[in-house]
């Protein structure tokens, strides 16, 4: 049975959902996930610094230069450096472009 927090969504642990994959899932499971379940590390994220690729850098990446500091604004994804992904205040990267993010969580549709 479904626990209802403040009528809003629940992840599959008990935490209200703050997350939501809009392509949502075949087979039936939950679109609904908590910021700690939530699946992360998708390659929608990433940044190359190869030129040939569709990111091409202007140094490495403008973002990177201008806005923030390795291993606290984004990271190396692999170990040749050559792919990069913005993180989130705790560390993590971020999900799949596909869920959508609603702090107040999401209402259960009555």
């Amino acid at each position: 049975m479904k626990k209802i927090i403040e009528n809003k969504e629940i992840c599959d642990c008990g935490e209200m959902a703050t997350w939501c994959y809009m392509a949502g899932y075949s087979g039936g499971s939950s679109p609904y996930h908590c910021d700690d379940c939530v699946p992360r590390s998708c390659s929608c994220n990433e940044y190359s610094t190869v030129s040939e690729h569709y990111h091409p850098p202007g140094g490495i990446h403008p973002s990177i230069e201008e806005d923030g500091v390795e291993g606290v604004d984004w990271i190396w994804t692999n170990e040749e450096k050559t792919s990069w992904a913005n993180i989130d205040s705790k560390g993590r990267r971020w999900p799949c472009c596909e869920f959508e993010f609603e702090e107040q969580g999401f209402d259960i549709e009555q």
